[in-house]
């Protein structure tokens, strides 16, 4: 995960500012990605590009000849919002697109290091304008699913004590029953509750799995 406190705006001239570079495979849904001082660029897939193209690149080569037509250019300026899945390590990018609205560049990494790497470096680049967003959960629909389950272990230990404590009371009950003790149902019961409430707490203290930046 990237560093949370990451340095604002990087105020070096746009010519001393190394230009980042991710080419396929590192860089899974596209054939090159290059962040410069002011844009972020992706050359659509189509295989790894040749060395002396990502060579070219690295040393301030013309973007637009070495990338070609296809290639998809985002200015930082035009930045809106940004958000680095976790899960995926796919970094999606909106921004305004000459007045007709927003749209947005999604660029998928082979590793959590590349996609920390690029949602960093643009974080410095975008500068004090864009700030990170508090995760926040939705605690209820976290913790749904295992109090349903913590519940229902309950009431259902419950309900068959009882069970077995009226049956107890008669023939019929001890003939269908007599295998069944309380000990037993409690246990099981028990274990139940238990696994529920280690599921709740995973559920709860789950670390995000996004990071997000937006313009303020």
């Amino acid at each position: 995960m990237p560093v949370v406190n990451a340095s604002t705006l990087e105020t070096t001239l746009p010519g001393a500012t190394r230009r980042r570079v991710w080419a396929y495979p590192e860089a899974k849904s596209h054939s090159l990605v290059v962040l410069t001082f002011d844009q972020l660029l992706a050359a659509p897939l189509a295989g790894p590009p040749k060395p002396e193209v990502v060579s070219a690149v690295e040393s301030g080569g013309d973007l637009d000849e070495l990338l070609g037509s296809l290639a998809v250019a985002v200015d930082l300026v035009a930045v809106r919002h940004v958000r680095l899945d976790l899960l995926t390590n796919s970094l999606a990018v909106e921004y305004a697109y000459r007045g007709l609205g927003t749209r947005r560049l999604t660029v998928t990494f082979a590793t959590p290091e590349a996609a920390d790497a690029c949602f960093t470096k643009m974080w410095r680049r975008l500068g004090d304008g864009h700030k990170l967003q508090p995760y926040s959960r939705d605690a209820w629909t976290a913790a749904r699913a295992p109090l349903a389950l913590l519940a229902g272990a309950l009431l259902g230990t419950a309900a068959l004590v009882f069970l077995l404590s009226v049956s107890e009371d008669t023939a019929a009950g001890r003939s269908r029953f007599g295998w069944l003790h309380w000990q037993t149902v409690c246990a099981i019961g028990g274990a139940v509750a238990a696994g529920a409430q280690v599921w709740l707490y995973r559920r709860l203290t789950r670390p995000p799995v996004s990071l997000e930046l937006k313009r303020d």
